[in-house]
């Protein structure tokens, strides 16, 4: 079928085949991919960032991507004034960005995840009659799986992919996501039993949902980190004097443990260690009281939320990356701060033991300790030669372990088997 924009939108252009070197997945013309995620760059966190990479990989390879996205208000002012539903932000890539009602980049409340649900339905259908898609792919089995009942998918093989928040039991802090998961838990079942496939970004988190659907069969797939974007800094680059400077990223929340962080830093000598909070949430205002309360004015530096280009930066200028949270399904956070080579301290929950290895490459403690916080941060804080042992390990690991090729290979590993089997099953009907 011939490609049709949406009403009130411009056309958009992409190349007209696959790359050379790319698989056919034995149809003709590339592969074409409907990918659903209710965040996406700059609205999200660290599935945002995850979709995004992976749209943007399997685009530079001749795949084409079709992206329904949010687009809150108060973000992309001038594309919404025009009156513009999309945009081709590279060949073989576009991006549909529908409204919803966010409280903010990184916050989308109930409200606004559910706003974009009766925003992207009239988007996804009309894109799924206009074209042949191959593959949808899902970020999130809640909320953007809830779009499923209402899209004629077909035959359409639907990958889930599960990023934590999503999965019932994930984080038990949260009162008004428990009873969200309690209430809305036969959808959840039904969501991973429609799926051709659920991906968790971790085996943990595959594990975790078997508590909800015993029979639940699953694949892993983890995330990659931007090798280009996150990097050492240079080694000429001398190192200005002064205290140790420790970063911490991520979305101000409770069970991101940046309390148990702040009372660590209160165990520590005053002026020695220098830290620098980056993000955003609902828990800014009371990290920012507790800081002053336990007198940490001088040596915690709340930062807010930063662009990718800035916490990049951030991660080259810093010296180690402290962040124990209570739970954790990948820790995007994490892997870029191996990336850019620092010591990490950091909790042995979820994934993160798969990226920190216990003295390798950095600390791994029990979420809640402050002193042991404090004590590996004084551990790692008075040795330099180790601190820069563990930056060539960490680039290296990096490198050899956390490429978003890597995750798109698997990914159209995936993609294939489940077109395969589709067929398969076809043929058996015709006979």
């Amino acid at each position: 079928m011939a490609s049709r924009a949406l009403p009130g939108t411009h056309e958009d252009t992409r190349s007209s085949g696959p790359a050379s070197d790319e698989p056919s997945f034995g149809r003709a013309g590339p592969l074409r991919i409907l990918l659903l995620n209710y965040e996406y760059p700059p609205l999200g966190g660290g599935a945002g960032i995850a979709s995004a990479a992976l749209a943007q990989r399997l685009a530079a390879r001749g795949i084409v991507v079709d992206v329904v996205t949010s687009r809150p208000d108060g973000v992309r002012d001038a594309e919404r004034q025009a009156g513009l539903a999309c945009v081709t932000v590279a060949p073989n890539l576009t991006l549909y960005r529908v409204r919803s009602r966010r409280r903010g980049i990184h916050q989308a409340g109930f409200f606004g995840a559910g706003s974009y649900l009766y925003s992207a339905i009239p988007a996804a259908r009309t894109l799924l009659r206009a074209h042949r898609y191959d593959i949808v792919h899902i970020y999130f089995s809640l909320p953007t799986g809830a779009l499923i009942p209402a899209l004629p998918l077909g035959d359409i093989p639907v990958v889930v992919s599960l990023r934590g928040s999503d999965v019932p039991g994930y984080d038990e802090r949260n009162p008004r996501l428990v009873l969200a998961h309690r209430m809305l838990r036969p959808l959840t079942r039904w969501i991973w039993r429609r799926a051709s496939r659920v991906v968790p970004v971790c085996d943990s988190l595959g594990e975790l949902a078997r508590d909800t659907l015993p029979s639940l069969e699953y694949s892993v797939i983890g995330n990659g980190v931007d090798l280009d974007l996150f990097r050492p800094a240079t080694p000429t680059v001398a190192r200005e004097a002064g205290p140790v400077r420790c970063l911490a990223v991520g979305r101000l929340i409770e069970r991101k443990g940046l309390a148990d962080v702040l009372r660590a830093w209160s165990l520590l000598p005053r002026g020695k260690y220098a830290l620098e909070i980056a993000g955003g949430g609902p828990q800014d205002a009371a990290l920012r009281a507790l800081a002053t309360e336990l007198g940490l004015s001088d040596d915690v530096r709340f930062s807010g939320p930063l662009s990718r280009d800035e916490i990049a930066a951030r991660c080259r200028s810093a010296e180690m990356f402290v962040l124990t949270p209570y739970e954790e399904a990948f820790g995007n956070a994490f892997a870029e701060a191996i990336a850019a080579g620092l010591p990490v301290i950091a909790s042995n929950i979820g994934a993160i033991p798969d990226l920190v290895c216990q003295g390798e490459n950095g600390i791994l403690v029990q979420p809640g300790d402050a002193n042991a916080i404090a004590r590996a941060v004084r551990e790692l804080g008075d040795d330099p030669t180790r601190r820069a042992e563990i930056a060539t390990r960490n680039r290296a690991r990096a490198e050899s372990i956390l490429s978003w090729d890597t995750a798109a290979d698997r990914y159209l590993a995936l993609y294939a088997e489940l077109m395969a089997a589709g067929t398969r099953a076809h043929g058996r009907a015709a006979l």
